[in-house]
């Protein structure tokens, strides 16, 4: 399909997707860079030390294997039941 229409629509596609994207992102990027701040309290999480560098780990690892959970659990479930109607890989 290689045509004048689809390729003026995908190269719009494209300039939007990438380009005008940038622009609210660098307004949200400006509003946190003139935020004021705040002195440390004894609710704030350093991100310099040890419980830091766990919790992100922890949770890197956890959203990894959730992601991966359901083929790895649910594939020998239907490799079973098409093993009972006669269908084998």
């Amino acid at each position: 399909m290689n045509t004048p229409w689809y390729n003026l629509t995908i190269g719009l596609a494209m300039l939007i997707g990438r380009f005008l994207i940038i622009i609210p992102m660098l307004a949200v990027a400006g509003s946190l860079a003139l935020k004021k701040r705040l002195p440390v309290t004894s609710g704030t999480l350093p991100t310099h030390g040890p419980l830091f560098v766990g919790l992100l780990a922890g949770t890197v690892i956890i959203v990894g294997a959730l992601t991966y959970f359901p083929a790895l659990s649910l594939t020998p479930i239907v490799e079973h039941f098409l093993m009972l109607e006669g269908r084998l890989f």
